[in-house]
């Protein structure tokens, strides 16, 4: 029987081998994010609420567990919801399910709690912009998030939690000065040892009036460049890259 907590539910992918390199998953989709970024490619979920019993994302995981090894909760920002990730992670417990969180980082006190209760076992933390400055805020359009997001990677290094970083680019947005300077910053926090994720920007899933076309698309061969200037600004642990036509690729490492 499902508990008493309620996630507002965004949607389920009950089969995925790209959110979790090397395992398959199931894909929970939480409700509601503080950032408003422009080229946001699930904006349907930041603003409206779809609350389901525990036992609908019970009954999704029982589907779908003859064929994986995960769960992954994406958004929104599940970490919006730690009473959902809690319950949720206990369930996939339960039937010998690794969780792993897809997260921008803006909540690290709600990620040090779920770490230090064991209920993680893998965090994709998107590294939107650098670290240092205003241009996390302009992105965002969320007070603080640089900050909020330095002290989750702190939290994730001190825990020496499984944890990959992702920054999804556009030209004109974020591209090689951002990529170059956010790889300088993990250098300097001692963050090289995880994976590095260069994610290109897919333009049919941002908002309509975001003011993006193709002409923002990096191209294949450009996030090879990227991934390039990346491996050679710092020494990264894995340098990978992520597109629509051929999925995540390991570039160096």
């Amino acid at each position: 029987m499902g508990t008493e907590i309620r996630v507002n539910l965004g949607g389920i992918i009950h089969f995925s081998t790209i959110d979790w390199r090397g395992k398959a998953a199931i894909v929970i989709f939480l409700r509601r994010c503080p950032f408003r970024c422009i080229y946001c490619q699930n904006y349907n979920l930041l603003e409206t609420d779809n609350y389901v019993d525990m036992e609908v994302i019970e009954e999704a995981i029982r589907d779908s567990e003859d064929f994986i090894d995960a769960v992954v909760l994406s958004g929104g920002e599940p970490f919006m919801q730690p009473e959902a990730i809690a319950a949720i992670s206990k369930y996939a417990r339960q039937r010998s399910l690794y969780l792993g969180v897809q997260t921008n980082g803006y909540y690290p006190e709600a990620i040090e709690s779920l770490l230090d209760a064991d209920a993680i076992d893998k965090i994709f933390l998107d590294v939107k912009a650098p670290l240092g400055g205003a241009r996390y805020e302009e992105l965002t359009k969320a007070h603080g998030a640089s900050e909020r997001v330095r002290e989750t990677l702190e939290i994730l290094l001190a825990r020496d939690v499984d944890a990959e970083l992702i920054t999804t680019v556009f030209k004109n947005i974020v591209g090689a000065g951002e990529v170059k300077q956010i790889v300088e910053e993990l250098h300097e926090m001692g963050a090289t040892c995880y994976p590095y994720v260069i994610q290109q920007g897919r333009i049919e899933r941002v908002p309509p009036d975001a003011g993006l076309s193709e002409a923002n698309i990096f191209s294949y061969e450009e996030l090879e460049e990227l991934a390039s200037l990346a491996y050679h600004t710092a020494p990264l642990k894995e340098v990978r890259i992520r597109t629509r036509e051929r999925g995540e690729e390991v570039i160096y490492k």
